[in-house]
């Protein structure tokens, strides 16, 4: 194999690249406001921060938030499965291998961009207004957001399958939806699961983003916290969410690497 050297980039784009890089930094800190003399003279309140937030109370910490602690596990369980569960249909029609009527696919794949654009947080203001303050708000939201995920990752993945099974299963008589049953979706069910494993842990970090507006979980324990200032209350629960996390991703990723 003959490896081909690039070309460097031309001197010019170095040379005019940087100085334009720098200038508009600079534009932009103006522009947004940015002044080092402000900072400095309010650098004295992050003792407000910093000083109870490394005096953690763990004792109060262990009593209060294990409850919400799993009701935030459990909002992400319900939601990565519906949303999942819901986005594995919508993948197949939003692929091009899948899904012969070019309207059709147009239709499915805008529908994902869609729901893929607003923000987790937004869904969760939505339905906290549509539904009430709770759980079902927060479970409604990461639904959404599991299924924007999903749909975009399986939707590729079924792009780059292997044609050759479909066409053959086509050629025993099989109907469209009967080949794409019986072999493209066993070419993506590893992935499948890889993927939704992945989207539990994303749910696990957003439920407790979700709760600083009312949507349930630990979230909800942190803002009212933050409300009143109590930083040693909010960093002993930030360590326990961290190791929670940790061990969930370590048995995803186990999982992961026998499955793919």
């Amino acid at each position: 194999m003959i490896n081909i050297p690039k070309k460097p980039a031309p001197t010019y784009l170095v040379t005019l690249g940087i100085p334009a890089a720098i200038l508009f930094t600079i534009f932009s800190f103006r522009r947004i406001g940015f002044n080092l003399q402000d900072f400095r003279e309010n650098l004295a309140n992050r003792a407000i921060v910093t000083d109870p937030l490394f005096n953690p109370k763990w004792q109060w910490a262990w009593e209060n938030t294990a409850d919400a602690l799993l009701e935030t596990v459990q909002i992400a369980i319900l939601a990565s499965i519906v949303g999942c569960a819901v986005a594995l249909p919508l993948a197949f029609y939003a692929s091009r291998a899948t899904n012969l009527n070019k309207y059709s696919y147009f239709l499915y794949k805008s529908f994902l961009n869609l729901v893929r654009t607003i923000p987790d947080l937004f869904w969760a203001m939505l339905f906290t207004v549509a539904v009430g303050i709770g759980p079902f708000a927060g479970v409604l939201a990461l639904i959404m957001f599991s299924l924007a995920i999903m749909g975009k990752l399986l939707s590729e993945t079924i792009d780059s399958i292997d044609p050759g099974p479909m066409e053959a299963a086509k050629a025993t008589g099989a109907s469209h939806n009967q080949s794409v049953f019986t072999s493209a979706l066993p070419q993506v069910l590893p992935n499948y699961t890889a993927y939704f494993l992945y989207i539990f842990e994303l749910c696990i970090r957003a439920s407790v983003i979700l709760g600083l507006v009312g949507a349930g979980g630990v979230g909800r324990i942190i803002e009212t916290q933050r409300i009143f200032l109590r930083f040693d209350r909010i960093s002993p629960i930030i360590v326990i969410i961290l190791v929670v996390v940790i061990l969930i991703e370590q048995f995803s990723v186990w999982i992961r690497r026998r499955i793919i």
